[in-house]
């Protein structure tokens, strides 16, 4: 399907710079764009591409200073390219509604309207699928679990018992969510298990990655706010609290008992110890190990983890080591000839 510039424009809420009338068939990356295509600069290490791409037209912040053919200027390039790309290349169609012969549901289980379950589902007694939803192949949801309406999981995905999956959520392939927390005591030569007895509560608006792990809570329950994104292969402890609109990228590990306010990010392979606080609106840098507690609106990095400034000065001050070193060398080889 094609679209007009001006309708593109008009859908991101844009200023178009040339052609209303240039027809737009698909989306495609600045260095590869060729004409019928749109792209966007959404960093300036793209922009020498500008001089050799073919795209028919490009998204560009607002402040850009550039020149091209056909331009969209806009206060967010991500957010307006990424409405584009839904415009341009619509999801796969849902499945209409439907269970599958293959499927094991539960007397007791409580289902809603327009929902799908695919192959080889199992939904335990007293479990609640509510309107909208779809479950894929292989997926399993607990006694008492409960799948929000209009919620999507993809196939393998497993909810264990009495877990709370809200609506308008996404779960891909791979995600365990109600395991038990890793929860032992000692005694004596031994090793006992502490019952895990919580659950796992997911609000609204939530997607998790592929291949998660989010373990039910010991006592009270492990919470994930509100339009919260998860990347693949993380590890959510029992007991976390995730607050709303936080993005945490892949590999990370959130031990037992943490707090993470509500618009944190965490990038890729931080590690987070556990019974600690992690602010409102704080940045952690990647592969950084956090300790301790950090306030609101602050910016760490670094193993063990420290405020940004803080952080970059320790390197800078580590690299300098080996110059340091010869140079102290050359002291002490000064000092000694002075000596004899």
């Amino acid at each position: 399907m094609t679209f007009t510039l001006k309708e593109l424009s008009e859908l991101v809420g844009g200023e178009l710079l040339g052609d209303p009338r240039a027809g737009i068939k698909d989306v495609a990356e600045i260095q590869n764009a060729m004409p019928g295509e749109i792209t966007f600069l959404g960093n300036d290490k793209y922009r020498k591409f500008i001089k050799t791409t073919e795209a028919e037209a490009i998204i560009v912040h607002k402040d850009f200073d550039g020149e091209y053919k056909n331009l969209i200027k806009v206060d967010n390039v991500n957010l307006a390219f990424s409405l584009c790309l839904s415009k341009l290349r619509p999801q796969i169609p849902k499945n209409p509604p439907s269970i599958h012969k293959t499927a094991i549901v539960a007397k007791t289980a409580i289902l809603g309207n327009d929902i799908f379950i695919g192959p080889h589902v199992v939904i335990e007694d007293h479990a609640v699928i509510e309107n909208g939803a779809s479950i894929y192949a292989n997926c399993y949801v607990g006694h008492s679990g409960r799948v929000g309406a209009n919620t999507l999981l993809y196939p393998n995905v497993t909810l264990y018992h009495k877990c709370i999956v809200g609506e308008n959520n996404i779960i891909h392939s791979g995600t365990v969510i109600g395991s038990d927390g890793y929860g032992f005591v000692r005694k004596d030569d031994t090793i006992e298990k502490i019952p895990q007895t919580g659950k796992v509560v997911i609000k609204k608006d939530v997607e998790i990655g592929s291949n998660c792990s989010i373990d039910r809570g010991t006592i009270g329950d492990t919470v994930i706010g509100k339009g919260t994104k998860l990347d693949n292969h993380i590890q959510v402890g029992h007991n976390v609290k995730i607050g709303k609109y936080c993005f945490i990228a892949g590999q990370t590990g959130i031990a037992g008992s943490t707090t993470i306010g509500d618009y944190v990010t965490i990038a890729g392979q931080v590690g987070i110890g556990g019974h600690i606080e992690i602010g409102s609106r704080v940045v952690i840098g990647a592969k950084s190990g956090i300790s301790k507690s950090i306030p609101e609106g602050e910016f760490w990095f670094g193993y063990p983890a420290s405020p940004y400034k803080v952080a970059t000065r320790q390197i800078a001050s580590i690299r300098m080591i080996p110059e340091m070193k010869e140079r102290l060398r050359e002291i002490e080889k000064l000092i000694n000839k002075k000596d004899l």
